[in-house]
């Protein structure tokens, strides 16, 4: 059951807006009219099986399980998305040259081990991420890699920690020739929430408000980046006293990833909660009841329960489609 003291609910909010994003690009099918997540597996599903059976180099068979594994956590069925990064892993590790494309898988594998709560995993795979992009010398993936970090120390209320690990990342993708427009967004995102953890919301509300500049500027209109730059905007109004005007972006935002996420993604249950904290800080708490039920109910749905869930709110962007 979620707590419904404000201090278990702002100290799960942190931990339920982490799973929401971890920073990463999903797989994208190159065939427009493919338009749901199990057309989209079918279709894996059957380029797999064709590879394997014309013995296809390691590295495409693995970058085939590693786009499989993408639609399935989209498709918020987590046990399958576990089972297809580990499989296109052990492929891709193999292959030297697929260095950036292991780099990655492992990133998104740290942001499904978030879900279940796994921390210490979680962190294990983004560090080996690293690793992998120091020595490739890629200088956009080590930023990324450094905002995926930020994301964990932010778990951890380790907020200081996460504050500088983003900054730094943020700058290091300026320097990038090919920034990732993904990291950037979740590096405003994540700064918000650390600095307005520490005390900071001032400086938080400033970010927040490019993470919106730059989700409108960059993603297309009604993204779910979009939805996830205005909850954190609602968070920061919220946050440093203007509660009204915090109220109207949170909705807004979760208006938007209801068009954009799967009704069982825990992503769009970390919005929400975010916003129950507020109704109850608000003391509304008939509304707050019925947010809590219904994200029960999702949560459910999803096999995932809040009392496990990891999922941050400095991560909303990390899985942006």
């Amino acid at each position: 059951m979620i707590a419904l003291s404000s201090n278990r609910t702002y100290r799960l909010l942190l931990s339920l807006l982490l799973l929401t994003a971890l920073r990463f690009n999903w797989a994208q099918t190159t065939n427009p009219q493919i338009t749901s997540s199990q057309a989209r597996i079918a279709q894996d599903l059957e380029l797999i099986r064709a590879a394997e059976q014309q013995h296809l180099p390691a590295a495409q068979t693995g970058a085939l399980w590693a786009q499989l594994a993408g639609e399935y956590h989209y498709a918020t069925q987590f046990t399958q998305a576990e089972d297809a990064y580990n499989r296109s892993l052990h492929l891709l590790k193999a292959t030297p040259a697929a260095g950036e494309e292991y780099a990655a898988t492992l990133d998104h594998l740290a942001s499904l081990y978030l879900v279940y709560g796994r921390e210490d995993d979680a962190e294990s795979a983004a560090k080996q991420a690293l690793a992998v992009r120091r020595k490739l010398g890629n200088v956009s993936g080590i930023a990324v890699s450094h905002i995926h970090l930020a994301d964990m120390a932010l778990k951890r209320h380790q907020f200081k920690k996460a504050e500088k690990l983003a900054l730094q990342g943020m700058e290091e993708m300026k320097s990038s020739s090919h920034p990732n427009r993904e990291g950037m967004l979740s590096g405003f995102i994540t700064v918000t929430y650390a600095r307005c953890s520490r005390g900071h919301c001032d400086e938080g509300l400033a970010n927040a408000e490019q993470a919106l500049a730059f989700a409108n500027t960059h993603f297309e209109r009604g993204s779910a980046a979009a939805g996830f730059a205005l909850e954190t905007l609602g968070f920061a109004k919220w946050k440093s006293g203007a509660t009204h005007d915090g109220e109207v972006a949170m909705v807004q935002g979760i208006q938007i990833l209801r068009t954009n996420l799967a009704p069982a993604d825990p992503r769009l249950a970390g919005a929400m909660l975010q916003y129950r904290a507020y109704l109850i800080a608000e003391d509304r708490q008939v509304e707050a009841q019925e947010i809590h039920e219904q994200v029960g109910k999702m949560t459910r749905e999803a096999g995932v329960y809040c009392s496990d869930c990891a999922v941050s709110v400095n991560t909303l962007s990390n899985t942006l489609r």
